[in-house]
């Protein structure tokens, strides 16, 4: 199966860079270790190293480009391994290192499209993302190789497309609130209610980029940081309460009282309460290996996690979160200790630990918000979580699903994505 080569996040102000130098192209092997590619920031230039052995399938940027921060540059495939396109395309080995692949003459295969914008040629991320749309990928200009459409083209015609008023496209900049809120940011416009997504302790917004590209449904996808993460890094609170609070605020301010909800670890458990708490019209309630089920948490590990600075250590204790180490992205340490260089958020993040956990106990419980909740709600658990015991969540309100992943861990979004992208997509789409 193919595995992507993530544009990295190097420090929480980096949102995007610039591709400068592309040193594979397709059909190149590549090992851990490798580099791949040189991007630059406003800051600096850093090398991008690959974190998968195989044989490079597609590269989704050309030199020149700017990428987002945790969207795929390229995608690794076993040996031998091609990726699958429909009949009228073939994959490349000898294409050019700023082309992924080459079209075959339309029609070979007894498909005629009509001559027009993109020329018939597309790339299969394209397809999907405008069949998702509900795009007709034949009007779409293409400025791929060959004239073929790709991504961004999809995503631009989503913009400008007749009737696009349709589209919510929510405002990526800070929405201020009480206590030092920051904002909310937008992963992907889209139609309808709104989809949040609240990440678990220790991760920031940008962690569920990778994640959304998954997601099969139109709805615009938010994200927030919880205090003393990411942008929200100077804002703290002394208990569970207070973060929820804190995350009802910036609700709030951005006039969201009506949305889905997704939620992993800490995050799934404010997801839970302010589902429960009658103040917001939830219409669907995902929650991934949720906190706050028992009173069991693995306490060596967040504080293994708050003290280590270095790569060595912080590595043994990020393999902790994952049945699987080696799917764990090399960016995500790299992110981590950029992060802390030089920033209090290590602090700060300890700060919140002590107001929501003691040693290996949880001090809060969100069963009674969960009992009150009557919309949809699943559940998804890995059975080999060593962070919180997957036993906690046992005893559950009749009307929630629960999906026991095995050899998966404290990340299903991570070590299970496509599976967990597939129920969070049908919870949504079951509330209507």
């Amino acid at each position: 199966m193919a595995r992507p080569i993530l544009m990295p996040q190097v420090g929480q102000d980096l949102t995007e860079g610039k591709l400068v130098t592309l040193k594979v192209k397709v059909g190149d092997k590549v090992k851990k270790g490798d580099i791949v590619a040189e991007v630059e920031s406003e800051k600096a230039t850093f090398d991008v190293e690959s974190f998968e052995t195989g044989t490079i399938l597609e590269i989704r940027h050309r030199e020149g480009d700017t990428a987002t921060v945790l969207q795929p540059l390229m995608l690794v495939g076993d040996e031998g391994e091609k990726l699958v396109l429909p009949a009228t395309e073939t994959v490349s080995a000898a294409a050019p290192a700023s082309a992924s692949m080459n079209v075959s003459a339309a029609g070979s295969s007894g498909v005629s499209l009509p001559a027009g914008p993109g020329a018939g040629r597309s790339s299969p991320l394209a397809r999907r993302l405008a069949s998702e749309a509900g795009l007709d990928i034949r009007q779409i200009p293409g400025t791929g190789p060959g004239g073929a459409v790709v991504m961004k083209d999809v995503e631009s015609y989503r913009h400008t497309a007749p009737g696009e008023a349709r589209v919510l496209n929510f405002p990526s900049t800070t929405a201020s609130a009480a206590g030092g809120a920051q904002g909310i940011k937008s992963l992907q416009p889209g139609q309808g209610d709104p989809v949040l997504f609240i990440h678990g302790f220790g991760a920031d917004l940008s962690s569920w980029r990778p994640f959304v590209l998954l997601m099969n449904v139109k709805n615009p996808l938010l994200a927030l940081d919880l205090p003393g993460h990411g942008i929200s890094q100077a804002a703290t609170a002394s208990s569970f309460d207070g973060i929820v609070s804190h995350v009802r605020g910036q609700l709030e301010a951005a006039g969201l009282t009506r949305l889905h909800l997704i939620g992993h670890s800490l995050g799934a458990a404010v997801a839970t309460e302010l589902a429960g708490g009658g103040t917001l019209d939830v219409r669907s309630l995902t929650l991934m290996s949720p906190a706050g089920l028992g009173p069991k948490v693995n306490g060596d590990f967040v504080e293994g996690f708050l003290s280590a600075q270095m790569e060595a250590p912080l590595r043994a204790w990020l393999d902790v979160l994952v049945h699987d180490a080696a799917k764990l992205p090399g960016a995500l340490l790299r992110a981590t200790l950029a992060g802390r260089d030089g920033t209090s958020l290590a602090a700060q993040q300890a700060r919140i630990a002590a107001a929501v956990f003691a040693g290996s106990t949880q001090l809060f419980s969100i069963r009674h918000a969960l009992q009150r909740y009557e919309g949809p709600v699943r559940m998804i658990v890995g059975m080999n979580d060593h962070i919180i015991p997957p036993d906690n969540a046992v005893a559950l309100p009749a009307h929630v699903a629960v999906h026991r992943l095995p050899q998966v861990g404290h990340l299903p979004q991570l070590e299970a994505a496509p599976l967990v992208a597939r129920l969070a997509s049908e919870n949504i789409r079951s509330a209507g």
